[in-house]
């Protein structure tokens, strides 16, 4: 066998199939396939490919409507009208059951508090590799970028800051156009590839 005439048709396989690792689908969650009448309900499992504990549907527009008055989670609506509501001010998790994902950014708003802090962690496995404080605002929502990669599960927990509508200090926080990818899983045809030039080297030394 010839291994250098077929070394080349292997390389060029192997730059053909390297895009198809690479390529990454990112998702913009809006929340927004929820109805109205689904104000307060948790997200379920499975929604957008993840697991969520303790994320609640919140329509800005419903809400301010109760409270008789705009709040975080009206400004906080990035696309209309829903956002997602960490339930209870309490600490709230996002997971992935399967294929591990890329965090890239979130427009968070504080429910009720200006100058909220959410402590955003991401996990791979029991380790935590990323730890991130930011600051809400509670009458416009910010982008934040965390570029958290390859992670399984995200850990946000909110506190701080003073009330901006009046009442008591609360921690919840609004939550909109949450965007992530997957971590693409290494194709068939790469590691074919990869095998076969793997090969043609081993088949060049035993001529050698």
């Amino acid at each position: 066998m010839n291994t250098r005439l077929l070394t080349l048709p292997l390389m060029w396989l192997v730059l053909l199939a390297v895009p198809t690792l690479c390529a990454r689908s990112q998702t913009v969650v809006t929340f927004d396939e929820f109805a109205g009448s689904s104000n307060g309900t948790l997200i379920p499992n499975g929604y957008q490919g993840l697991n969520w504990s303790n994320f609640a549907i919140g329509n800005g527009i419903l809400l301010s409507n109760l409270s008789g008055y705009a709040n975080g989670y009206y400004y906080g609506m990035v696309s209309d009208s829903n956002v997602a509501v960490n339930a209870g001010g309490t600490p709230a998790e996002i997971d992935s059951p399967g294929t591990n994902f890329n965090l890239l950014s979130a427009y968070l708003t504080g429910a009720w508090n200006s100058n909220l802090n959410i402590e955003v962690e991401g996990f791979n496995g029991a380790q935590e590799i990323y730890d991130t404080i930011v600051v809400a605002s509670a009458t416009n929502p910010t982008l934040f970028t965390f570029g958290y990669l390859d992670i399984d599960r995200l850990y946000f927990n909110s506190y701080g800051g003073e009330p901006a509508f009046g009442g008591s200090a609360r921690s919840n926080f609004a939550m909109d156009n949450f965007e992530f990818e997957f971590v693409p899983e290494p194709s068939p045809l790469l590691l074919t590839a990869l095998g076969a030039v793997s090969l043609a080297a081993f088949l060049r030394r035993r001529r050698a």
